[in-house]
């Protein structure tokens, strides 16, 4: 079977042509039509396709008629100049690659130079396109705390216009996809709230499916990004989600690595059901008795549960009702005598 010459950028109707042509090169379009299969408009554009790459030339007894040029000369001529479009190709590769080693050295320097102090990031898109070249570097482990953004988070339980979109976390759904497709692993802590929020468990189950791990926890302290135990993202302003602070270094980083591999090993997966237990509380009333007893206010609390300010004063009175308490002082009392706020 013949080697077909689209190497050299003819299409088949004209490959078949300058074949014909080199065997029989007085044949007419008549003969030529009726062996290749050819209409007369694909055999005219065939002839003016090899007429343009020069395979095709006047004869020298009669100038109106083309006659095939031989391979040794006219695809010579090709193969030259598809050697010189390939160097130029080549010439303009290795320019780009070293444009991107310019700037991917003048990026690390530059993250050289962050790990000397503290970045502060001011607005949404300042920290996305951060995350974006930190996760870019990230090799081999992505923690997330996600506590929710309050009372426009996923707080669907008793608030029927909660958003139908999901709570991500800082990551995002395409970041925390490219990294998992890279092998990176990815473990992200949710609020419990979510688990009444089906977009974000939608979510949460694509994350899983591509082998991320996923749990809940009662509370979380803070929104938290740990790449690779080395470099971390938290708030720089806890009550705004558009302010960040970056820390780089092993040493000062291990500290919030800590604080969430002690949230991830008391979390439950996802698949888990979180309920009520003996005592007729749940997950959420202790902690939110925990956080409370440390004198925080309702918008605090509401922020570390990932829920509404409305919930946690349902969830409040919930406690206060199976304690048999009066006020928030004496069902912290309480839950402390019975050994609750361990």
């Amino acid at each position: 079977m013949p080697v077909a010459l689209q190497a050299f950028g003819l299409s088949d109707p004209a490959d078949r042509l300058y074949r014909e042509l080199l065997r029989a090169p007085r044949a007419t379009d008549a003969e030529l039509t009726a062996r290749l299969g050819l209409a007369p408009d694909q055999l005219r554009s065939a002839r003016t396709e090899l007429a343009g790459l020069e395979l095709l030339r006047p004869s020298w007894d009669d100038p109106s008629h083309l006659r095939p040029v031989v391979p040794e000369l006219g695809l010579a001529a090709l193969l030259a100049r598809r050697e010189a479009e390939l160097l130029s190709q080549r010439q303009e590769f290795e320019q780009a690659r070293a444009a991107f080693g310019q700037l991917r050295a003048e990026a690390e320097a530059e993250a050289g130079h962050h790990r000397t102090r503290t970045e502060h990031l001011i607005g949404t898109d300042a920290i996305r396109d951060r995350l974006a070249e930190l996760g870019a570097r990230t090799s081999s482990q992505a923690l997330v705390l996600s506590p929710g953004d309050g009372p426009t988070g996923p707080d669907g339980a008793d608030a029927p216009d909660a958003p139908d979109t999901p709570a991500t976390g800082p990551l995002g759904e395409s970041l925390s996809t490219e990294l998992l497709g890279r092998g990176v692993e990815l473990r992200t802590l949710f609020v419990d709230a979510v688990r009444r929020h089906p977009p974000t468990v939608e979510h949460a189950r694509r994350l899983v499916g591509l082998g991320g791990q996923v749990r809940t926890a009662p509370a979380l302290p803070l929104r938290l990004v740990v790449l690779d135990r080395e470099t971390a993202l938290l708030p720089l302003d806890p009550e705004r989600t558009d302010t960040a602070t970056v820390l780089h270094g092993r040493g000062p980083v291990a500290a919030l690595c800590a604080l969430f591999d002690g949230l991830w090993h008391s979390a439950a997966p996802l698949c888990h059901p979180r309920g009520r237990d003996l005592n007729g509380m749940t997950a959420q009333h202790y902690a939110l008795l925990r956080i409370l007893q440390q004198g925080d206010t309702d918008v605090v609390a509401a922020r570390k549960l990932g829920v509404s300010e409305r919930t946690v004063r349902r969830l409040t009175a919930e406690a206060l009702e199976v304690l048999g308490a009066r006020s928030r002082f004496q069902a912290g009392a309480r839950a402390t005598e019975r050994g609750w706020l361990h």
